[in-house]
């Protein structure tokens, strides 16, 4: 497995260019179910959310992949894609972010808005707002058969600047927390439903491509959508503790732990207002500034992706690294194989101070081209289910810790 992840690939003719982050040229048409709309009524909003991935063929990375998404529902919106890494050569950086940045990206920036539409509701302004999430994962005995990934706890951190008072500041965080969409599907155990296509069609469509991403920075319509900051940076206040295990061996491997970052804050854009920067850690030393946005009206056009696409995309691409790597730990011969998602969100009473969210059915399918026996294909699809984190952070109950700063001191 070690060595799997280290050497390289094949060398390809030519490479399909792709930049980290750019808008999706079709609508996502998945084969294994009908995408839907969520039905919205009063007092709420619904989004239902698609994601689909494809492998990316490149020689230095045996774990590039695309990852693109959609809100459903928007009239002439064709969603987003994202390229996705793991690991680079010493001295080299990752061609994007990991599965799990982006995962973590979501849920920080999903608060960051709730915290944003919390203290709009109460006519409260807020000088500044930033959120910092640390979620810590770890294998357990990932090779062996009963082998697990885990989403242990998610620790954040809100941090307010404003005039006001601390119970109404107190009050805003409640608010933001009760409609925290994302972090309502790992606090609470979310229903996953998932199934094995085997075949399955479209294969034409969506499909393992050579490519490579030729530049950390994307630009859409002008606006700079991704970079590697010039040095690493930390969070301001959550403190991560990496533990060193030294040389990577079978044992450490099998039960690696590792923590990813991202923090999320304002850009004061007056007409786009939930416009957000990210930072985000990934498993190598580098940190990459991304960005966020919402629809703010019918069929708006966010100038990045939503915070929900995030996390929607970041679940789907981190159960394509599982299907990477069980099906080398199993050796299967397989043409290729893909995962396609689709994950239903809610918000309910919105406009009122009992605001609250839920994240209430993940739609999970893995698509394989493959003769392998029915026995072993459903072996290798229940480990890729069972390794995966940020599955298995939305399946069970994690534990979420959460603290509040208001012009640079904790608020108990």
């Amino acid at each position: 497995m070690i060595l799997f992840m280290m050497e390289k690939g094949e060398t390809y003719t030519n490479y399909q260019e792709y930049q980290v982050i750019d808008r999706n040229e079709d609508p996502l048409a998945p084969v294994s179910f009908k995408p839907s709309v969520a039905q919205t009524i009063d007092g709420a909003v619904n989004r239902n959310i698609v994601a689909i991935t494809e492998m990316v063929k490149n020689e230095n990375s045996k774990m590039l992949k695309k990852g693109m998404m959609q809100s459903t529902g928007i009239d002439d919106y064709t969603g987003w894609h994202l390229i996705a890494d793991e690991g680079a050569a010493e001295g080299s950086n990752p061609f994007g972010p990991s599965p799990l940045s982006y995962y973590t990206s979501g849920l920080a920036a999903n608060l960051h808005t709730q915290i944003l539409w919390a203290a709009g509701v109460k006519g409260v302004t807020l000088d500044d707002i930033k959120v910092e999430v640390l979620n810590k994962f770890r294998w357990h005995n990932m090779m062996s058969p009963d082998g697990a990934g885990f989403l242990d706890e998610t620790n954040t951190n809100i941090i307010l600047q404003s005039s006001a008072s601390k119970e109404v500041i107190q009050e805003i965080k409640e608010m933001a927390l009760s409609s925290w969409t994302a972090g309502e599907g790992l606090r609470n155990e979310t229903v996953i439903e998932p199934t094995l296509v085997v075949k399955g069609e479209n294969w034409e469509k969506y499909h393992a491509t050579p490519g490579t991403s030729l530049s950390e920075e994307s630009f859409v319509d002008g606006f700079k959508l991704s970079t590697i900051t010039e040095i690493p940076k930390k969070p301001e206040y959550l403190k991560p503790v990496v533990k060193d295990d030294g040389v990577l061996g079978f044992d450490t491997m099998a039960n690696m732990e590792f923590e990813i970052f991202a923090i999320a804050e304002s850009v004061e854009n007056k007409e786009r207002p939930y416009l957000k920067k990210i930072t985000v850690s990934t498993p190598t030393p580098e940190t990459w500034e991304i960005y966020s946005d919402e629809f703010i009206g019918d069929n708006d056009s966010p100038l990045a992706p939503t915070s929900l696409e995030y996390f929607t995309a970041g679940t789907a691409l981190c159960l394509t690294s599982q299907t990477t790597l069980v099906s080398a730990m199993m050796g299967l011969e397989f043409t290729d194989y893909r995962v396609e998602d689709q994950i239903d969100y809610r918000q309910e009473t919105i406009d009122s101070t009992k605001m609250v969210g839920y994240t209430d059915t993940v739609h999970s399918y893995v698509l394989i081209e493959s003769n392998e026996s029915q026995e072993r294909l459903e072996r290798f699809y229940n480990k890729s289910l069972s390794l995966c984190f940020a599955g298995e952070g939305l399946k069970n109950a994690t534990e979420m810790n959460t603290t509040l700063y208001l012009n640079g001191k904790e608020i108990k």
